[in-house]
C-alpha cells in the first residue's frame, strides 16, 4: 500500500513538472508569435528572430536540467531579438526624420534665395527709375539752357528771368547728379546682394553639404569679421542647426595676391575666426575643424578682379 502511494505521488509530481514545462514552452511560443506578428518589427532583427525561433523549437526535444538551460537560452534569444528589432526600428525612424529635416532645410534655403533674387529685381527696377529721372532732368536742363540762349539772343529775356532760368538749370543739374549717385548706390547694392546670394546657398558636394561665405564677410587682407556679417549670421546658424549630428569642416581660401605663405596664414586665421563665431553661437568646439587652404584651390581665374573675389571665401562643410 505504501509503495503504491509513493508511486502515485511520484507520477503526480512528474506530471506537474511536465505541465509546468509545457506551460512555459507555450508561453514562450505565444510571446514569440506576438512579437513577429507586429508590423513595425517585421523588417528588422531577422537573424536574431531565426535564432530565437530555433531555440524555442528545440525545447520540444529537451528534458531535465538540459531543458531548464534551454528554456533560459530561448528566452535570452527572444529578448535579444526584441531589443535588436526595437533598436533597428528606432534607427530607421531617426534616419527618416533626418531626411525630412534635410528636405525642409533645403526648401527653406531655396525660398530665401528666391526672395533675395526678388529683392535684386526690385533694386534693378529702382535703378531703371533713377536713370529715367536723371535723363528727364538732363533734357529739362538742356531745354532751359536752349531757351535762355534763344531769348538772350533775341533780347527778350530780362536779367531776372535769365537768373531764374540759370538757377533752375543748376537745380536740375543737382537733381541729375543725385539721381546718378542713387543709381550707383543701387548698383552696389545689387552687386552685394548677388554676391551674398551666390555665397549663402547650400550645395551638395562629395565631402558633404557646403555653404560658402564670400569675401564680403572680411575686410581686405584681414581676418576680422565685419560687424554686418556677425549681425546677420543667423542664416549660417539656420543652415547648421538642421544637421546637429554632422561634423563641421571650415576651409579658408584666398586669391593669388600676395605671397603663398601670407595667403596660407590669412586663410587659416579666417577659418579660425568663423569657427570662433560658431562656438560663440553654441556649436561645440570639438565638432568643428578649421583648415587654411591658402590660394591652392581657386574656383575662378585669378587674372581678373571678379575671379579673385570668388576665390576669397570661407567654405562651411557639413561632412557626410
Amino acid at each position: 500500500m505504501i509503495k503504491r502511494t509513493l508511486t502515485l505521488i511520484l507520477l503526480l509530481f512528474a506530471h506537474g513538472l511536465l505541465a509546468k514545462d509545457n506551460l512555459e514552452l507555450e508561453s514562450l511560443r505565444i510571446e514569440f508569435d506576438n512579437f513577429i506578428s507586429q508590423q513595425k518589427y517585421r523588417p528588422y532583427a531577422k537573424e536574431e528572430k531565426t535564432q530565437a525561433k530555433s531555440a524555442i523549437e528545440a525545447l520540444y526535444n529537451q528534458r531535465g536540467e538540459v531543458k531548464n538551460h534551454a528554456v533560459y537560452m530561448a528566452r535570452h534569444y527572444l529578448t535579444k531579438a526584441k531589443m535588436m528589432a526595437e533598436s533597428e526600428y528606432l534607427e530607421n525612424e531617426l534616419r527618416e526624420t533626418d531626411a525630412q529635416l534635410q528636405t525642409i532645410n533645403m526648401q527653406t534655403l531655396k525660398a530665401e534665395a528666391k526672395l533675395a533674387r526678388m529683392e535684386a529685381d526690385r533694386a534693378q527696377l529702382l535703378i531703371k527709375l533713377h536713370a529715367e529721372e536723371a535723363e528727364r532732368a538732363r533734357r529739362e536742363k538742356q531745354n532751359a539752357l536752349a531757351l535762355a540762349d534763344q531769348k538772350t539772343s533775341e533780347a527778350e529775356l530780362s536779367q531776372a528771368e535769365m537768373q531764374a532760368a540759370q538757377a533752375y538749370a543748376k537745380a536740375q543739374e543737382k537733381v541729375a547728379t543725385l539721381a546718378k549717385q542713387e543709381a550707383d548706390l543701387a548698383f552696389a547694392e545689387i552687386e552685394a546682394l548677388r554676391m551674398q546670394l551666390e555665397s549663402l546657398v547650400a550645395k551638395e558636394t562629395s565631402a558633404g553639404l557646403m555653404m560658402t561665405l564670400g569675401d564680403f564677410v572680411f575686410d581686405s587682407a584681414s581676418a576680422n569679421l565685419k560687424q554686418a556679417a556677425i549681425d546677420n549670421f543667423d542664416r549660417v546658424m539656420q543652415f547648421i542647426s538642421g544637421y546637429p549630428d554632422r561634423k563641421i569642416r571650415i576651409e579658408g581660401h584666398t586669391d593669388s595676391s600676395g605671397s603663398e605663405a601670407f595667403n596660407l596664414d590669412l586663410s587659416q586665421r579666417r577659418a579660425d575666426a568663423v569657427k570662433q563665431l560658431l562656438v560663440q553661437n553654441g556649436i561645440a568646439d570639438d565638432r568643428i575643424e578649421s583648415v587654411g587652404k591658402g590660394e591652392a584651390h581657386p574656383v575662378a581665374s585669378n587674372a581678373n578682379e571678379a575671379g579673385k573675389a570668388k576665390n576669397r571665401r570661407v567654405d562651411i562643410i557639413l561632412l557626410k
